[in-house]
């Protein structure tokens, strides 16, 4: 059975979502839970790029968590709604698949990253170097 022009478009449009939310999404996540474990907040890079866009977000454990373009790290619903009212103003989209998930298994891993970084007096370097030997130890790949 041919496919008609439409269902082929269709289908090239889903794959070409899927590679963009692979590339720009999920993985994007443990590099915003780990500015977010750092600093408790979003750290604003570019404002107007990030109003201009809509946020990705998703809920976990009854707090919302987006991030933009524009704006390095996750904002919450409870230690920054300020922030998801003046960043998302172009709307929310959902994360993608097993974006939850993902939040769930490197938010734990991450944490304990960070409470071994603080013990060891911080740092950058110190910081991405802890958050790679706690991703590594537990085999999660990125």
């Amino acid at each position: 059975m041919a496919l008609t022009k439409e269902e082929i478009q269709e289908i090239a449009s889903k794959t070409a979502d899927q590679v963009i939310e692979r590339i720009y999404g999920v993985p994007d996540l443990a590099f915003h839970i780990a500015e977010h474990e750092a600093t408790g907040s979003g750290r604003v890079i570019n404002a107007v790029l990030a109003r201009a866009t809509p946020c990705k977000g998703f809920t976990f454990e009854g707090e919302t968590y987006a991030w933009s373009p524009g704006v390095l790290g996750l904002m919450s619903s409870k230690k920054n709604p300020e922030q998801i009212k003046e960043f998302c103003v172009k709307g929310m989209e959902p994360a993608g698949a097993g974006a939850q998930e993902r939040f769930k298994k490197l938010k734990g891993v991450i944490g304990e990253a960070h409470k071994d970084w603080e013990e060891k007096g911080g740092g950058l370097k110190g910081w991405w170097t802890a958050i790679g030997e706690k991703l590594e130890a537990k085999g999660i790949e990125l």
